[in-house]
């Protein structure tokens, strides 16, 4: 049996180690939306600094997933690290001036691969048209990132696709505000694939885009199914 370390870094953000390789996605590591008002309500849980990533993957070009501040740490700490996202999040990249050869470009329907771990960019329904989501293979075992995304009609079906049965992890949105499906519409996906474990996300960051996970938890657990409700900062070790 594989085993899988995963840390929650507060919103959408993710760090796993696969078999000692570091796998981050959507890193907000800063307080760099206070300038418009948006407060972080939980403590960094990682500094940028203490990262230590291999790969770093971004779902879209949001300043809560792509953050500017975050990102030019890390190409100054660490620079091998490897980056990954769509054109848009590839774009903005660009505009920060970084180095090219550090980023790959992973639109929907790509798959990168590595020695380790192959990441496949899943379909996402949000306002960054290049949206999308991740399903990671490690060891045969899949893992699924929703990203952020609405429940289209379309998700479903697409993710159907792509997910084998018994995956092992979801991490799904749950905020329902700005482009996000709802705590309801995330059960009804995890209903849909029915994954070893759940866990919510996307909430607990700004008072404005928030909303508790209890009835997703109690939701999951009725179906059965164990919901994992992670503290930011917190490793958590899965059996795959």
């Amino acid at each position: 049996m594989e085993t899988l370390k995963v840390i929650w870094l507060g919103q959408g953000g993710f760090l796993f180690e696969f078999d000692g390789v570091r796998v981050v996605v959507d890193p907000y590591l800063s307080n760099s939306l206070a300038a418009r008002g948006i407060e972080r309500m939980i403590a960094i849980p990682i500094v940028s600094e203490e990262l230590r990533p291999d790969y770093v993957l971004f779902t879209h070009d949001h300043a809560d997933h792509f953050d500017e501040e975050t990102v030019t740490a890390l190409t100054s700490y660490y620079p091998i690290c490897k980056f990954l996202g769509p054109n848009s999040v590839a774009e903005h990249y660009a505009r920060l001036g970084f180095n090219p050869k550090q980023f790959q470009v992973l639109n929907k329907g790509e798959i990168y691969h590595s020695r380790t771990f192959s990441v496949n960019a899943v379909p996402a329904f949000h306002t960054d048209a290049y949206s999308i989501g991740f399903v990671f293979t490690y060891h045969k075992h899949q893992i699924y990132i929703s990203g952020d995304t609405l429940l289209d009609a379309q998700l479903i079906p697409s993710l159907k696709k792509e997910i084998q049965e018994g995956l092992s992890l979801m991490m799904i949105c749950i905020n329902g505000k700005l482009g996000n499906m709802t705590d309801e519409e995330a059960v009804e996906v995890v209903k849909a694939f029915r994954p070893k474990a759940a866990m919510p996300m996307h909430y607990g960051m700004f008072e404005s885009n928030t909303v508790a996970p209890d009835f997703f938890n109690q939701s999951i657990q009725e179906l059965g199914l164990t919901c994992e409700l992670m503290e930011p900062g917190t490793a958590k070790i899965f059996n795959l």
